[in-house]
């Protein structure tokens, strides 16, 4: 190969990387927004979750986000982006002994699991959890 041709080879891939990092960018953006909706526990059922911004941070998605019961203070937390299987995920530790794991199914809604950790090491209760998407603003 020509040293041209592995420039050309270069420069393609480069603006080819570029693209797809563009357009997961992109993606990522719609999850921007405020979510409400239910998990399924007794107390407090009702829940809102405000997507501030997602960032890069090296290999790491990260979005700032507000979560709690609706109607009460949000606590702002630091959530973790990532593409699994195909699905755009989105996790972040509530407390110490919960989780929150959900998966963009569309992009207005949010379905995944608050994770509730039990007595045995590694053991965690999922509760269901659904939100819609209100508004594209924070």
């Amino acid at each position: 190969m020509t040293l041209r041709a592995q420039a050309l080879a270069i420069a393609a891939s480069i603006l080819l990387a570029l693209g797809v990092a563009h357009a997961q960018d992109e993606s990522l953006q719609k999850m921007v927004g405020t979510w409400l909706g239910k998990v399924d526990v007794y107390d407090e059922p009702e829940r809102t979750l405000v997507i501030k911004s997602i960032t890069r941070e090296g290999d790491i998605w990260i979005a700032g986000i507000e979560y709690g019961p609706t109607g009460k203070k949000l606590s702002f937390l630091a959530a973790r982006v990532e593409k699994q299987r195909g699905a755009t995920t989105l996790t972040f530790p509530v407390s110490a002994t919960s989780k929150v794991e959900l998966s963009l199914i569309s992009e207005r809604e949010l379905r995944g699991l608050l994770k509730i950790s039990t007595e045995g090491e590694g053991s965690w209760v999922g509760r269901r959890m659904r939100l819609q998407k209100t508004s594209d603003k924070p």
